[in-house]
């Protein structure tokens, strides 16, 4: 009895061992689709902001054609990085532009005493009043499997994920409708996303749950059997012989 409680003890620790083994073989868990997205829209930001120069003094409207998706990952990051380098900035919907251009907003004028003619002249508009328009558009982006990574002898171990993002910034002065700049810049990222973590991945992405390449899970099972009959045919040839 004591020998039995002994082993039923041991067979417990050696399952928690493996259990404990297997865990920290596995890793952390992948980032989630919108981490690895928004990743990539931070670096395609870097990129369309490096080296760019703003008139001193002028706030930024940063024009956003459309609201959420990939394009609200992207705007949110040229946001953070204009702050930084002390821009003021605001965000402004397209609709809400003026047909003269203006962002969103009517010119500013101010009137003066007339002159001798009776006429009031109309001062010009306030340049800090006029914000820059950062016009933002993004061409591409998105996230998918791309490969299925498949285990010996059959199986899936997991998927190749890949991330990408396109798009292009323009700089432009509704004053005199001046383009101050424009540059364009694309960026993607890949990783492996194992197959128990595929749910995990998806989880608080929204719409972005791309589906996994289908195949190939049993593609090694039918040349196994095959092998397995021929090897059993030829045992049992051998044996009937003796």
């Amino acid at each position: 009895m004591i020998g039995r409680s002994w082993l039923g003890a041991g067979s417990m620790s050696l399952l928690l061992l493996c259990v404990a083994s297997a865990a920290v073989a596995r890793g952390p868990m992948p980032p989630t689709h919108s981490m690895v997205l928004d990743a990539v829209a931070d670096t395609v930001a870097e990129d369309l902001l490096r080296g760019a120069t703003f008139p001193p003094g002028r706030p930024v409207a940063l024009v956003a054609p459309a609201p959420g998706d990939t394009l609200g990952l992207l705007s949110q990051s040229l946001m953070e990085k204009l702050k930084f380098r002390g821009i003021s900035v605001r965000l402004t919907a397209a609709s809400a532009l003026a047909p003269t251009g203006t962002v969103g907003q009517t010119p500013v004028t101010a009137t003066v005493a007339p002159d001798s003619a009776g006429i009031s002249p109309v001062s010009a508009p306030d340049p800090v009043e006029r914000p820059l328009r950062l016009q933002v558009e993004v061409e591409g982006s998105g996230i998918s499997y791309v490969r299925r990574l498949g285990s010996f002898p059959f199986g899936t171990k997991g998927y190749e994920r890949l991330a990408g993002m396109r798009a292009s910034a323009t700089l432009v002065d509704p004053m005199n409708g001046e383009v101050v700049w424009t540059r364009s810049a694309a960026k993607s990222a890949a990783d492996v996303v194992a197959k128990g973590d595929v749910a995990y991945a998806a989880s608080g992405s929204g719409l972005l749950n791309p589906p996994v390449p289908r195949g190939g899970g049993t593609r090694w099972l039918e040349p196994m059997i095959v092998l397995g009959v021929v090897a059993g045919l030829v045992v049992l040839f051998y044996s009937n012989r003796n």
